[in-house]
């Protein structure tokens, strides 16, 4: 065909770009709409979660256990620490803490089981116990709020033999001391969390412990054991070192 017979170029090339820019925009959009991602800061779809599905009992149609019946706390109540003046105040600062627990081993002299029981070397250290001499067993009082109530609470730990740590606290009720917990524990720490008393025990296995949770409860106005668990703890991993090739 002669060059001039060839028809005009009209503007129709110059639209051509446009309608594929405006088809790259589509795909854009389409790759941002698949991969939840709108635009940087944004949130990202984390993907599809799990159903939700209630329990499953097992063995339904067996009997369960029958619930125990009359007093199942006997050796965990409040009670009033014998032989200590009242506090009128109600604050338990103004209390000699070392007054307290040899009060309680004067009361309690050769228990050595239960709430109050002590070896008899650290019931005699005890009794001459003041606090100032090196070998009195007695911790540092500690005090804290366990009980939300705004006043704090005394803890006091009692040290024996084998690593045990006769652990107590104390309150103000009615203007009267009183124990609102005891036990005996082997810890290799103790913490507070809030109001959360808890106490790390070696697990008997390497690299785990035994966690405990001591918790006000102020239904039975009681230090009530909450929970336990065994957790991993220390022995992280040393990080991999590349192989080296030759």
């Amino acid at each position: 065909m002669p060059r001039s017979a060839r028809p005009r170029r009209t503007a129709a090339p110059a639209r051509r770009p446009a309608r594929a820019l405006a088809a790259a925009a589509l795909l854009v959009v389409a790759a941002v709409a698949a991969t939840g991602c709108a635009s940087v800061g944004e949130p990202v779809s984390a993907g599809t979660t799990a159903p939700v599905a209630a329990p499953s009992r097992l063995w339904p149609d067996r009997p369960p256990a029958p619930t125990p019946t009359g007093e199942q706390h006997e050796d965990d109540s409040a009670t009033s620490v014998p032989g200590l003046p009242a506090v009128p105040s109600g604050d338990i600062r103004k209390v000699d803490p070392y007054a307290v627990i040899k009060a309680e081993v004067a009361a309690h002299r050769h228990d050595v089981t239960g709430a109050d029981g002590l070896d008899e070397a650290t019931a005699a250290k005890l009794a001459a116990c003041d606090g100032r001499t090196r070998d009195c067993p007695l911790r540092s009082p500690v005090y804290r709020d366990l009980t939300g109530d705004g006043h704090d609470e005394l803890i006091m730990g009692i040290e024996m033999a084998d690593h045990l740590v006769g652990l107590r606290c104390y309150t103000v009720t009615g203007g009267r001391l009183t124990r609102v917990m005891a036990t005996v524990v082997q810890p290799t720490s103790i913490e507070i969390a809030g109001r959360d008393l808890i106490v790390w025990e070696p697990a008997g296995t390497p690299h785990y412990a035994v966690r405990s949770v001591y918790a006000w409860d102020a239904h039975r106005r009681y230090m009530e054991f909450k929970s336990d668990e065994i957790r991993r703890v220390g022995a992280t991993p040393p990080p991999r070192t590349p192989e080296r090739h030759r």
